[in-house]
């Protein structure tokens, strides 16, 4: 592990803000999720299934504000080291591609933990209120979803920073940081909203379905999760192969347009990026 790494990862986990957003904010909605929304199953739903639906509904959604939320921080530390990134590289042993691969697994892991944190006390909650420990069906699938999640949500913050940077338009990052999270809030409204094919062209949506897939067993609807749960109408279930192949595509236009941005962005004087 390099020095930079090091600093990258302790950067991200200490910074107020993003504890504040990706942990903070997050775990009052937790709270909010299973002791005041959640009333309790109806009599004809047993408690376990409800309980173990309920919580893996919780962790898919506020899963995905979570990273959204560390995704504003990521954008404002790959804009404020856009300048710095030069010297790094140049003048330090440190090659682009290295530079680039460590801020990356860096983020990653920051990602992961804060997920982590998350998911615990989901599980906390919805034992203190159902007597039941939610079991992960599919725990390595879980994993891989939320290892993919965070690479869509980094490439994501990457290229609306690039993008700040080419645009010369440094002042909106104050703004534009928030869109993950706006984009994640969109998301989370298929509680009550039946997105249909929509589900597919959103960016982020399908992540929900997925996490849902592998932590219970069951093929999630295309929206309307709350009626899912309660058994109250019929939905159509979503497509998991084409949820997979909307999320992975997402990735690659992040990738590209953050590929098409960095190539831009070497012509931009270092006076130009104005903080």
């Amino acid at each position: 592990m390099t020095i930079y790494l090091k600093l990258k990862m302790k950067d991200l986990l200490t910074n107020p803000e993003l504890l504040g957003w990706g942990i903070g904010f997050i775990e009052f909605w937790v709270l909010m999720w299973i002791f005041v929304f959640t009333k309790g199953p109806p009599k004809t739903i047993p408690l376990e299934y409800f309980a173990s639906v309920n919580a893996s509904m919780a962790f898919g959604f506020l899963g995905l504000l979570s990273m959204a939320s560390v995704a504003i921080g990521l954008a404002y530390s790959i804009f404020h080291q856009s300048r710095a990134a030069r010297y790094l590289t140049k003048f330090t042993k440190l090659s682009p591609r290295a530079f680039l691969l460590e801020d990356f697994f860096g983020s990653l892991v920051t990602l992961l933990i804060f997920i982590a944190v998350i998911y615990a006390s989901i599980i906390a909650a919805n034992y203190a209120k159902f007597g039941v420990f939610p079991v992960l069906k599919n725990p390595i699938g879980v994993f891989v979803d939320l290892v993919i999640s965070g690479v869509a949500l980094y490439w994501f913050a990457y290229a609306l920073a690039l993008t700040i940077i080419v645009t010369r338009r440094t002042r909106a990052i104050s703004m534009v940081s928030f869109i993950p999270l706006v984009i994640a809030f969109i998301a989370y409204s298929q509680l009550w909203v039946d997105f249909k094919s929509l589900v597919y062209v959103i960016p982020l949506s399908t992540i929900p379905s997925l996490l849902m897939y592998h932590a219970t067993g069951m093929v999630p609807p295309t929206g309307s999760y709350l009626a899912w749960l309660f058994g109250s109408e019929p939905l159509t279930s979503i497509n998991l192969r084409l949820a997979a192949i909307s999320l992975f595509a997402w990735i690659v236009i992040f990738i590209a347009i953050s590929l098409v941005m960095l190539r831009k962005s070497r012509g931009i004087p270092l006076e130009e990026i104005r903080f």
